[in-house]
Order: structure tokens, then C-alpha cells, then sequence
């Protein structure tokens, strides 16, 4: 029980101060720095943990659990294919154009005079933190449900890795805004309690879950997760660190490592 109730909070305290300080960093600072290439280096292995773990564990893990339920459909990956197909749906769709230009302006870019004119309407830095934790909501809850801390070491390094350049993002995007600084340190620590709140109802669900109902909840879970960790690792992080020029073999060479890495532990 200690194990079960500790583990997650332990986890998500530790995720809570790494996006804080994330997001703090750049609007305490002089300096317009970004995050440079250890930075996208980082993001990338992070974004190859992500993807091996939804490919190589999550996808597994589910087919083996619907297959021990007694079914012989596919059902894994189809909802790894929803799982995917919804955050895309939530992200490059229903976001509004010019919040989706915030969300994708990672490490530190300049945005356009729009996009810096929308951070500054009314509810729209809220609307994007919202936008920016999607991702770590569901990254959260899978990290939760895992038993132990064996079971969740691997998500939780690409979490850490992920959040910490995601408030990066956050910070810089607030910077260029017109909120005041009580407002904007408000907005960071909005986002930096997103992950571990998941991480505590995952591990809510887990123990209340027993049972048939806990391999039901498990087998679609897994699978649906899966798909938008994938989505996390392609469209989210892949797709905008080689839009920028220079290190791309680096980048890739850190991402296909930590693929490695997943699979090794598999």
C-alpha cells in the first residue's frame, strides 16, 4: 500500500517542480536564450522514449491482455489508432489557428505578431496551457496506472524530459505577451500541476479498478494511450524539432537510441 500511494506522489512532485521551473526559467531571466541544441537533442530521445513505449509496450501489452480476455479481434490496434487519430483531432482541428501556432512554436522560436496579440487576449494563455497539457494529462494518467516503480521508470523519463522543454515553450510564449508577471507565473504553475494531477487519477483508477473490469480498463486504456503517445512522439515533437535547420542527424540519432533503448528493455 505504501508502495502504491507513494510512488505516484513521489513522481508527481518531481514532475511538478521540472515543469515549473521550465516555464519559470524564461520569465525571470533577461536574456531571450532558447533552448539550443542540447535542448532538441533532449526533446528528441524523449520523443523516441514516447514512441517506443506506445509501439513496443503499450500496443504489446494491450494485445496481450485482450488476447488473455478472449478475444481475437484486433482490438489493440484499433484503439491505438484512435488514441492517435483523437489528438490529432483535438490539436491540429478544433485548436483555434492562432493558439496552434503557440503550441508548435517550440524552443523558444519568435512568433508572429498575431500569435503574440492572441496571448494576450482574455482566457486565451489558460486556453493554451489547457492546449500545451493535453499530451501531459494522458502521459499522467498512464504514468499513475503503472504498478511500481519499475513499471513506470521509462515513462516517466520521457515525461521529464518533454515537460521541461514544453515550459520552456510556455515561458518564451508568455514572455512575448502582454499579462503582467503575477498572471503569467499563474499560468505556469497551471501547467506544471497538469501531469501530476493525471499521475494521481491514474493511479486513483488502478486501484479502484479489480478484477475483470481492472483488465477491461487496462487492455483499452493501454491501446488508447499507445496511440497518443505515438501522436506525442510524430506530430507533436518529431514534426516541429526537424522543421528547424541544422543537427537533424543528431536528432535523429538520439531518437532511434532511446527506440533502441525501448526495445532492449522490452
Amino acid at each position: 500500500m505504501m508502495e502504491t500511494v507513494g510512488v505516484p506522489m513521489l513522481l508527481a512532485l518531481a514532475v511538478f517542480v521540472v515543469g515549473w521551473a521550465g516555464g519559470w526559467v524564461p520569465l525571470v531571466r533577461a536574456g531571450e536564450v532558447g533552448a539550443g541544441r542540447f535542448m532538441s537533442c533532449g526533446n528528441a530521445f524523449a520523443a523516441g522514449i514516447f514512441l517506443g513505449t506506445g509501439l513496443i509496450h503499450m500496443l504489446g501489452e494491450a494485445g496481450v491482455v485482450w488476447r488473455a480476455l478472449g478475444y481475437s479481434y484486433p482490438f489493440a490496434p484499433l484503439l491505438t489508432a484512435a488514441g492517435f487519430l483523437g489528438m490529432l483531432l483535438a490539436e491540429h482541428v478544433l485548436m483555434p489557428h492562432s493558439m496552434h501556432s503557440v503550441v508548435h512554436a517550440h524552443s523558444g522560436e519568435e512568433l508572429g505578431a498575431e500569435e503574440v496579440r492572441s496571448l494576450g487576449s482574455t482566457g486565451t494563455p489558460y486556453a493554451l496551457v489547457l492546449a500545451l497539457s493535453i499530451h501531459s494529462l494522458t502521459a499522467g494518467l498512464v504514468l499513475g496506472a503503472r504498478a511500481g516503480l519499475s513499471g513506470a521508470l521509462y515513462i516517466f523519463v520521457a515525461i521529464l524530459a518533454h515537460k521541461s522543454s514544453a515550459g520552456l515553450a510556455l515561458g518564451f510564449a508568455l514572455r512575448r505577451s502582454d499579462l503582467g508577471p503575477g498572471r503569467a507565473k499563474k499560468v505556469v504553475l497551471l501547467f506544471a500541476a497538469m501531469t501530476p494531477v493525471g499521475i494521481l487519477a491514474g493511479a486513483l483508477l488502478s486501484n479502484l479498478l479489480r478484477g475483470v473490469a481492472g483488465g477491461y480498463f487496462d487492455a483499452t486504456f493501454l491501446a488508447i494511450a499507445g496511440g497518443t503517445f505515438v501522436y506525442i512522439a510524430s506530430m507533436d515533437i518529431l514534426q516541429d524539432e526537424f522543421l528547424v535547420a541544422g543537427g537533424r542527424l543528431a536528432k535523429w540519432l538520439f531518437a532511434a537510441a532511446a527506440v533502441a533503448l525501448m526495445a532492449l528493455l522490452s
